[in-house]
């Protein structure tokens, strides 16, 4: 749900960081992303289709909203708001697929997420953990409803981060161009914090 903005927020943050002087090849740059510009910067890329799909469900997944938002040590709280079209459960009778088609359903509940980056894979994983899961009703929509959120509970989503532009300037004859490598991503009480391993060459 976030694969556009982190790497345009770090971008926008790596332009100012180009003034700060001569970097050393193995500094470290630091940024914290205040929870503000996070809120800012999901507002301006929803609504989001996710994949979340399953062998029990099959349909189109957005994220609506995002609202409620609270950063703390390594994980994230919020309140989502889902919607799902040409959705449809999905089973398998005597070796044969069966889709009953269920339509449309919108859902609205609580989480909180858990994160961790992977320096290596340069991938960012967020975990949500549902706190209100919608509890089974006397309909289609609220049996979907609570389909829709138990795809999403406990379950590890992958984003990659590995797409950042490089900063690049000139001065005289020469070309320096400064590429980074994500070291660490974490959250923490109201903020992301973002470590950057710079590797600077110049041509």
């Amino acid at each position: 749900m976030m694969h556009k903005f982190f790497p345009f927020l770090v971008s926008l943050v790596l332009g100012l960081a180009g003034t700060i002087g001569q970097v050393q090849a193995q500094d470290v740059i630091t940024l914290t992303l205040p929870e503000s510009v996070i809120v800012k910067a999901t507002r301006a890329i929803l609504p989001l289709d996710i994949d979340a799909h399953s062998k029990t469900l099959q349909g189109d997944i957005t994220i609506i909203n995002i609202s409620e938002l609270q950063l703390t040590d390594n994980q994230l709280a919020c309140r989502l708001h889902l919607a799902g079209k040409n959705l449809a459960f999905v089973t398998d009778v005597a070796g044969h697929e069966i889709k009953l088609k269920v339509g449309e359903v919108e859902v609205d509940f609580l989480t909180t997420a858990l994160i961790r980056f992977d320096p290596a894979k340069q991938t960012l994983y967020i975990k949500p953990i549902v706190k209100n899961v919608p509890k089974p009703g006397k309909n289609a929509n609220a049996d979907i409803g609570q389909a829709l959120v138990a795809l999403l509970n406990g379950r590890e989503f992958p984003i990659s981060m590995q797409n950042l532009d490089p900063i690049i300037a000139r001065t005289g004859a020469k070309t320096v161009t400064i590429n980074t490598r994500i070291a660490d991503i974490r959250a923490m009480p109201k903020a992301i914090g973002l470590s950057l391993v710079p590797i600077v060459s110049a041509k």
